[in-house]
């Protein structure tokens, strides 16, 4: 192996060490934007891997789960009565239902387009007024120290409605029964997004949000609510899990070392 080569090995080397996670506590940041692409859905993220994304409601129309693809993303419904995207079981599944009064109509969205599915029906009254922490709709099965980016979907173009609101995001500990959580590890905020507005102000007129927030959760917790009052609500929700730098930088080291041993074989 000729000496630019070892450079190039120990270079690398550094910088995977560099790169490495180390212990850390919760992290968060994000933000929203207005929905610009109505007719492909480009703003939906397609970075990392999909852990899993939903179509908010508790009870769909005529008991049925309606789900729909935006951008690749296919977007699981929920069932009357269950608690988990596609009706699976809580192992199995990336969301829980964690209380809020669902709403179905068409005319939700009148802007058509990649949203339009998902806009048909909505989650509002999640806050629980009489609780400070432990209210929200539950994203589970998560992994402490895992980098992941979640997308909150807010849809709402009805004429004469417009709605202002904050979304609260707490790290949670559920105990595998249903959206029961854990007492002995209360809720903990780890971020905050405010004036996020949606609706059509009076006229027909596509005004979405989406808010795009990247975070990681403590040991001992497993979970992260989304909160949203001031008549808030959300339409869906995508969970994909991002890879860390020291992550990239373990496939470089790989493939550095597959050209190493390629070229020891050919002076061989």
């Amino acid at each position: 192996m000729n000496k630019q080569l070892l450079g190039s090995v120990a270079t690398l080397c550094g910088l995977l060490a560099i790169a490495a996670p180390a212990v850390r506590g919760a992290t968060f940041s994000g933000s929203s934007s207005d929905i610009t692409d109505f007719a492909n859905g480009s703003e939906v993220s397609t970075a990392g891997t999909l852990v899993g994304a939903v179509n908010l409601l508790n009870a769909n129309v005529g008991g049925v789960g309606v789900s729909t693809t935006i951008n690749g993303v296919l977007f699981k419904g929920t069932q009357p009565g269950a608690y988990h995207e596609g009706a699976q079981p809580f192992a199995n599944a990336s969301f829980v239902y964690h209380g809020g009064d669902g709403y179905a109509d068409s005319n939700l969205w009148t802007s058509g387009g990649a949203y339009d599915t998902l806009a048909d029906s909505q989650l509002y009254g999640i806050d629980n007024g009489n609780v400070n922490v432990g209210d929200g709709y539950g994203v589970i099965n998560l992994v402490p120290g895992q980098q992941y980016q979640l997308q909150v979907f807010m849809l709402d173009d009805r004429s004469g409605v417009s709605k202002t609101f904050p979304l609260q995001f707490q790290q949670a500990a559920f105990t595998g029964n249903f959206d029961e959580l854990n007492s002995n590890t209360p809720a903990v905020e780890i971020g905050y997004i405010g004036g996020i507005t949606i609706g059509g102000n009076g006229v027909h007129q596509a005004n979405g949000e989406i808010a795009t927030v990247n975070f990681t959760i403590d040991a001992g917790y497993n979970g992260l609510l989304v909160n949203t009052w001031d008549n808030g609500a959300i339409n869906g929700m995508q969970l994909r899990a991002i890879p860390e730098p020291s992550t990239l930088a373990l496939g470089g080291l790989a493939g550095l070392g597959v050209l190493v041993r390629k070229r020891q074989t050919k002076k061989a």
